[in-house]
């Protein structure tokens, strides 16, 4: 018997029994790297927009279509960089069925045109970055929720709800601003707080319809065509916006810092796919907490300050992350008791 490679060899019985696998340290550390880098985009999009001279005062009511214009580039960039490395594991990125379009179609419509679309223009809105940052976890709780309906073996326990109370409750904290009354103590707008919740469920809805295409054609080549597929509808709706990428001062730095937020989008999807490879997701899942963390702490190194509703609502986002993905075990031993009752 033989067996298929992530990299499109084939190895035999005993090849595959004299293996090595990665030790836990490797496969944790590689899940730590992924996690970092999926947090600097947030303040790196500001930064790339500064640069390049896209700004509310520049661009008036066009404003919001150019950044979507622009950031569609960034999406292009990383489907090319995603389909690159999977023909380099020798997958055919054309070997693709006429059902198997559709559901990419559906997928780059979701979680690139869709998901980016609220997210950028919430990232964009929402002055603390750190905020932003914050918001954008929520992906893993409505994660957790639509897994609840959608799956026999993923529903919602004892500590799993728990878990989702603790985020929700550093989800609102996070938006406190010390105000004496009501409408004051509260910063939140639909076109920057909102859209970032709305991109949070939207992104949890592509992960569960990423997993059911999955598992039918190879996740590179997936990610790769709809992250272009995607992009271009990006593009054409920020063009229909009033954005045009003619107008962009490409500046050396400012390409650069496009480049770096593409690689930030195709390198830890590989680094994350070859980690499942090795681990069981939970126990890589649960590295998640790092993202925020990271995201803030770049923000923090380019000048944002936190306040305190900001670093308590983020202690609790990452106490829920991990909750999410790995319960104490006085917690677990709650929810057995409380089966035992039933």
């Amino acid at each position: 018997m033989e067996y298929a490679t992530l990299f499109g060899e084939e190895k035999t019985d005993m090849e595959t029994s004299t293996k090595k696998y990665p030790s836990k340290l490797t496969i944790a550390i590689a899940a730590i790297v992924t996690n970092v880098i999926w947090g600097t985009p947030f303040k790196l999009i500001k930064i790339m927009n500064d640069e390049m001279g896209i700004s509310r005062e520049a661009f008036g009511e066009n404003y919001m279509g150019q950044v979507l214009a622009t950031i569609s580039i960034r999406f292009f960039i990383a489907g090319i960089m995603t389909l690159i490395f999977a023909m380099f594991i020798k997958q055919d990125i054309f070997k693709v069925k006429k059902s198997q379009w559709k559901e990419v179609i559906v997928m780059g419509l979701l979680s690139t045109t869709a998901a980016y679309f609220f997210f950028n223009i919430g990232n964009v809105n929402i002055s603390s970055t750190i905020n932003s940052t914050i918001l954008a976890q929520s992906t893993i709780f409505f994660a957790a929720i639509l897994a609840h309906f959608a799956y026999k073996n993923d529903k919602l326990t004892f500590p799993k709800i728990t878990a989702l109370i603790i985020g929700f409750i550093g989800l609102i904290v996070s938006q406190l601003t010390g105000g004496t009354t009501l409408q004051d103590m509260f910063q939140f707008s639909l076109t920057g707080e909102g859209f970032m919740l709305i991109y949070g469920l939207i992104a949890a809805l592509a992960t569960m319809l990423a997993k059911k295409i999955g598992s039918t054609l190879n996740s590179f080549v997936m990610t790769g065509w709809n992250l272009v597929i995607g992009s271009i509808v990006l593009l054409f709706i920020g063009i229909l916006m009033g954005g045009s990428l003619f107008a962009i001062n490409w500046t050396p730095l400012g390409i650069l810092l496009l480049i770096i937020l593409a690689a930030a989008s195709a390198i830890p999807f590989s680094l994350w796919y070859w980690c499942a490879q090795y681990a069981n997701l939970g126990e890589i899942t649960v590295y998640k907490f790092i993202m925020p963390i990271s995201g803030s702490l770049l923000a923090v190194a380019f000048g944002e300050r936190f306040t305190a509703p900001l670093a308590i609502g983020l202690v609790l986002v990452c106490i829920s992350i991990i909750m999410i993905n790995k319960p104490p075990k006085f917690i677990q031993k709650l929810n057995r008791n409380e089966k035992n009752a039933f």
